[in-house]
């Protein structure tokens, strides 16, 4: 269903979808309006929102910490490549915690779609099996809003292998 022959896609009622947070942002639009999607596009709960998922995408999650340890044999590894990816990480993820100082999740009080991908994104961080900063190694208030849910016990916080 994806011409990039990847996953996640979804398919509703003939609409085919691809890429995770585009689906996150058309569940959210079609499925939460007012809650996950707020209704007013100049709220800060919306924009914030949207920025939690474009720092998942863009501007943290492509780092080679992750595709290295996890989807590379042991002799191919780029070693260096990787610790600067964590390091990378880490000085994104203290930005992350600085900006969620005095709130519950990305948009303050609320739960919204901005949670879902960096929830889990902050999972696969702390499951990775390499040495962070020590600055970085907290990495704890979005985990722990997050693992307040039902749905991330359930479908996030599975083993990593």
């Amino acid at each position: 269903m994806n011409p990039n022959g990847r996953v996640p896609t979804i398919e509703d009622d003939g609409f085919v979808l691809w890429e995770s947070n585009a689906i996150v942002r058309y569940l959210s639009a079609k499925h939460g309006a007012g809650t996950l999607w707020p209704n007013d596009p100049r709220q800060t709960r919306r924009r914030r929102p949207l920025d939690g998922l474009d720092d998942e995408h863009g501007g943290t999650g492509d780092h080679a910490c992750f595709l290295g340890p996890d989807r590379t044999p042991a002799e191919k590894r780029d070693l260096k490549a990787i610790d600067e990816g964590v390091k990378k990480l880490a000085e994104a993820f203290q930005v992350l915690e600085q900006s969620l100082e005095g709130r519950d999740h990305v948009a303050g009080k609320s739960f919204t779609m901005g949670d879902i991908p960096l929830g889990t994104f902050v999972y696969r961080w702390n499951a990775l099996d390499v040495e962070a900063p020590e600055a970085a190694q907290d990495r704890g208030l979005l985990r722990a809003a997050c693992q307040q849910r039902a749905s991330y016990k359930k479908h996030v916080m599975l083993p990593l292998s």
